[in-house]
């Protein structure tokens, strides 16, 4: 009772501070980067590290200037969570402009299922505009957060646009008993797996990195088609996102059968060393926009 209340008080805070314009906002996120950065030093070790760790050929003014404009980024995309609750769908679609619905469209009057990889890069969060765009539903995979009060307030601000959430713990059970149900499946990906689970290891940002490769897994196993999400910052307040094809050896590709010319093991590593390949040029092309707050390497 006591959550529920809280729960509705904040997003109601959350929603008043939704119909301030992007320039207070944006005024208001110059603050919170002062202060997470110079005050409190949010995760600054952290940040730290990866970015040394990831770019070994940067010197440590570059390293730190790198970090500087991340906070900024990052509260940016906090404060545009916030607006999304108020902002309306035509306006929200120019804001976060999907470049080539037709692929996705395409698989979908193929019969296909979609697996879609991506990563916390630029406005991950505003993907939950996508399932506007298309005659089918789309589910996000997550690991439900610590706090009732921040689930429940980011649930409702996700649902807004008809994006459905799907536990991890559940995920493999729901698409492998839905495969028949035309969905698209987003996987943000690279988060640092738990040691029980089922990984691969690949050159990521110059460091050994594991990948969880459920959604590799489950894409050969319900034989649906494979995307990356390329998602890049145009400016504040302004994304442009593509839907860019993973293909291997094994893939299913349209009206050809699922051919067994891979193993199990060299298909899914393909796929995860593909999608890491992708995610990877991205970060490089804008190293500010990635969530370097993570702690990617904890294993």
């Amino acid at each position: 009772m006591v959550t529920r209340f809280l729960s509705s008080l904040l997003f109601n805070l959350a929603r008043i501070i939704s119909f301030l314009p992007f320039s207070w906002l944006y005024a208001i996120s110059r603050f919170v980067a002062f202060f997470l950065r110079h005050v409190i030093g949010y995760r600054k070790n952290v940040i730290i590290q990866n970015l040394s760790r990831s770019f070994p050929e940067y010197k440590y003014k570059q390293i730190s200037s790198i970090a500087n404009d991340f906070y900024l980024h990052f509260s940016d995309v906090f404060l545009e969570v916030v607006k999304s609750i108020s902002l309306q769908g035509s306006n929200f679609k120019k804001r976060y402009k999907i470049e080539n619905p037709e692929l996705i469209l395409n698989y979908y009057q193929n019969d296909r299922n979609i697996i879609a990889l991506t990563g916390h890069i630029a406005n991950w969060e505003w993907m939950s505009i996508i399932p506007s765009l298309f005659p089918f539903a789309c589910y996000t995979l997550y690991k439900p957060l610590r706090s009732k009060i921040a689930e429940n307030l980011m649930t409702r601000i996700r649902h807004r646009f008809g994006m459905k959430l799907l536990p991890m713990s559940n995920a493999a059970r729901y698409i492998l008993s839905n495969k028949n149900s035309k969905a698209m499946y987003i996987f943000i990906g690279d988060q640092s797996p738990h040691k029980t689970e089922n990984d691969f290891f690949v050159q990521f940002l110059h460091q050994k990195t594991s990948f969880f490769n459920g959604g590799a897994k489950l894409a050969r196993a319900t034989q649906a088609a494979i995307v990356y999400i390329s998602i890049k910052k145009v400016k504040r307040g302004y994304y442009s996102v593509s839907f860019i094809p993973i293909e291997v050896q094994g893939t299913f590709k349209h009206d050809v059968q699922l051919k067994n010319t891979s193993s199990k093991n060299n298909f899914e590593e393909e796929v995860i060393q593909l999608y890491a390949k992708l995610l990877e040029n991205d970060i490089k092309a804008n190293p500010v926009h990635w969530l370097w707050s993570h702690k990617r390497w904890k294993h």
